[in-house]
Order: C-alpha cells, then structure tokens, then sequence
C-alpha cells in the first residue's frame, strides 16, 4: 500500500536531526532577520493593541517576546511574537513556492517552544529549515488553487510550516507528528481580503499560535484525524479549489527550499510586489537630476497578480500604505530611499509626496518579463527609465550579513522597551547562534 502524503510529511519531519553546513548558514541569516522583524514590530500598533487584551507577566516569567519582555503563557506568546513578526510586512518571502511568508510564523512558533524545553540553537536551526521546507514544498504542491479561493498562505500553509518546525524541535516521532499536522489543519484559515489592515499581521500570529499549539497537544496525546492532506474533508477539500486531487511531496529534503529556489529578504518594509518599481525609483533619483514637481507621471509595469494586492492608490495608513504602489514609489522617488518612518500613519501627511503620489499609476503586464519596468517622464519630455528582473534581497541578488545589521538597527532603534543595548555584540551572537547550548540565552542576554 502506497504510503499517503500525510505520512510521508511526518515521517521526513520526524526524521530530520541534522543539516549540511550551507542549509545551516542560510537558516541562521533568515531567522536574524525575523528577528529584526520581531523588535521593529514590538513597538506597532497592532502589537500594542494585541498586549491590552493579553496577561503581560513579570520578570520571572520564562517565555520571552523579543522586544516585549516576558510571559507566562507560551502560546499567547507565540501569538503575540506572531504579530509583532509581521506587522510592518517586513519579513522575507517565498515567491515561487509558498507565494507567502514562511519565516515570521515558523520563528514565532520556535521561540516559546525553545523557551519552554530549553532547545539549543543548533536545534532551532534545524527545525526552522525543517518548517520552511514543509511551507514551501507544500506550497509548490497545491499551486495556486487555495488563494485563489481567498485564503492567505501565511494563514494556511504558514501554520503547517510553524508545526511542522515546533514538532521537529520537540522531538515528535511520526504518529505524534502526524496528529501535530492534523491538528494544525484545523487551526489554519485567514483572508486575502484583510491585507493592508491589523488582521494581516494578526494572521501571522495565529499560525505561529496554532503551530505551537499544535505540536504540544499532539506531544500530550491529543487525538486528531489521519492522512489529513488527503482524506475526505481535509486539507485538499477545504482549503483548494479541487484542481489539485493529489499533494506529492516526492522533493521533500532532496533540494532545500532555503537552497533553491530561496527566500527573499525585504528590505524595505512593505509589500513585495512594490520592490522592484521602488529599485527602479531609487536608481532612477539617484542617476538623474530634476525637480520633482517637473514630474508629469510616473509608469510602473507590474504582474498581473500585483494589482490584487496593491489595492490602495490613496492611503490613508501606515498599513495601506504598505499595498500602494502610487505612494511607495512616490517616497521613493522623493526620498531616494524607504524606512520603516515613512510608514507611520502621519508621514503620509508630507506635502513633497503627498504631491507626486496621483502622477504614479501601474499597469498590469500580460508578458511578466515586462514586469519590472518604471518610467519617470517630466514637463519637458525627458523620460528615464529602468528595468529590474530581480529585486534587491531576493535570491537572484540576495541579501547579506550587512543587510541583515542594517534592518536589526533600523529595527531596534524603532523599538520602545525590551530591546538589545548593545547592538554589535548582540549581531555577533545571533551570527553564532548554532553554538548556543540554549537559545533563549541569546534573548535573554541581550534583553
């Protein structure tokens, strides 16, 4: 009897205990930049709205929340370290195998659950690697045919990747991880529809919850449905569209997600599918001379997909703004760079911007090799013009180490109370993660 989908996940999630040294490397560079993600969204207002409602701990409590402190409640915390991961939209991407973000949910699941066992930092590399593969081959698996429906892959295939890491980290064998998977199938579910708003964010820390949670139960005894992927009512039914009847898994660890294809590192804070126009917007301010009010407009070429997602051609937040390909180019153009302060809700405000905004427009490409392109045309007829095939911090021309020090600045510099005083010190302990006999101590040091 052929062995299910179901099965075969467990079993290569169960089974991995060690890495090769360059999967190893490429993890520890992806979880310091969630990191980075983490302190930059402690000081959000969706993170600060999330702890009015949570049951903050003192300082004995042992489950930390990277730039929060600490808590009592290890799930809540994932939670919370979920919300805070993703609230600027920030953190890295899968854009040819999950089409979402794999890292935030998986490394907000991992910190509690290393908290609580008190997992070494070779074992949380380990296990994040192990999350992402699922999240991403999984995505491959099922294609588009769950966002299609409206479903949002951080919310779905996020969760899966976020138990799968807790359970390896655990130490789950395959039945027990096989009820973790199943388990973590219930929990999944969050709408496209909310992007540019909190419940985005709010998405993420769902699955890492769920993901925690998850894995926990399953490590209890907790009994959950088999062969989920694939069994009448489960995964497949419910959450694509039914053009896919079969999940294959086949590549599961054969060519490692954070290998080939990659993950792509944002560096700037805000919607993927902007990047390459704000690329071509920064190349283009920083080649040329002119006026910005001699602007006429201003074309940005995009996929066809983009326009679904940059739905707000006048924002009126921080977080529209973060989906808006008219204002991220304007800042761009204007500023010849993008932080994380020009999506505070009154940088929106600012006259120079605020006036070149309606000059951007974007036009959906039938052929995406013509994504990619922007045009600034001025008064006088000059046109400038670029075009990207790849963005900045994508796997064709990927981030390194100094990006990753420049966002974890950025990002703790932005953060209100808990976060690292000494930032060169606290960069070279993250670089050497690995050799942490707990990871927790790497927080809790540097809190």
């Amino acid at each position: 009897m052929a062995i299910s989908a179901t099965a075969r996940l467990a079993e290569f999630i169960s089974n991995v205990r060690e890495l090769p040294a360059v999967i190893c490397e490429q993890a520890k560079l992806h979880i310091a930049d969630t990191l980075a993600c983490i302190y930059a969204g402690s000081a959000s207002d969706a993170a600060g709205l999330v702890m009015q409602i949570s049951a903050h701990a003192d300082e004995c409590a042992r489950i930390i929340v990277p730039g929060l402190g600490r808590w009592n409640e290890p799930a809540l915390a994932a939670l919370l370290t979920g919300v805070c991961a993703h609230a600027d939209d920030f953190d890295d991407t899968s854009e040819h195998s999950m089409n979402g973000h794999p890292s935030a949910p998986i490394v907000s699941a991992l910190i509690p659950t290393a908290c609580v066992i008190g997992a070494s930092g070779a074992d949380v590399v380990r296990a994040y690697s192990v999350g992402v593969e699922v999240a991403c081959k999984l995505g491959v698996a099922v294609g588009r045919a769950h966002t299609r429906r409206g479903w949002h892959t951080m919310s779905t295939l996020g969760t899966l990747g976020a138990a799968a890491a807790a359970a390896n980290l655990r130490g789950l064998d395959a039945v027990q991880t096989q009820r973790a998977v199943a388990i973590a199938c219930s929990f999944a579910g969050g709408l496209l529809g909310n992007t540019g708003t909190m419940t985005k964010a709010l998405h993420c820390g769902r699955a890492a919850h769920g993901g925690y949670l998850a894995a926990a139960l399953a490590e209890q005894g907790f009994t959950a449905g088999a062969d989920i992927l694939e069994t009448e009512a489960g995964f497949i039914d419910a959450l694509t569209d039914l053009s896919v009847d079969a999940i294959d898994l086949s590549g599961l660890g054969r060519i490692w997600e954070l290998l080939s294809p990659g993950l792509a590192v944002k560096l700037y804070p805000c919607c993927s599918c902007t990047h390459l126009a704000i690329d071509g917007a920064i190349e283009i301010q920083r080649r040329h001379t002119f006026d910005p009010l001699s602007v006429e407009r201003v074309i940005c070429s995009v996929r066809e997909e983009c326009t679904h997602y940059l739905r707000f051609a006048t924002p009126t937040t921080g977080i529209e703004a973060k989906f808006s390909m008219t204002y991220t180019v304007a800042a761009a153009l204007m500023r010849g760079k993008l932080t994380l302060e020009d999506f505070e809700t009154t940088a929106l405000d600012r006259e120079d911007v605020a006036m070149l905004v309606p000059k951007v427009s974007m036009v959906a490409c039938s052929n995406e090799e013509e994504a990619g392109s922007i045009a600034v045309v001025l008064k006088d007829g000059r046109r400038f013009t670029t075009h990207r095939d790849a963005s900045r911090g994508s796997p064709q021309d990927p981030a390194d180490w100094d990006d990753i020090l420049g966002k974890l600045r950025q990002s703790i510099a932005r953060g209100k109370s808990f976060v690292p005083q000494q930032l060169e010190r606290f960069f070279v302990a993250i670089r050497e993660m690995d050799k942490q006999s707990r990871f927790v101590d790497l927080l809790e040091t540097h809190l």
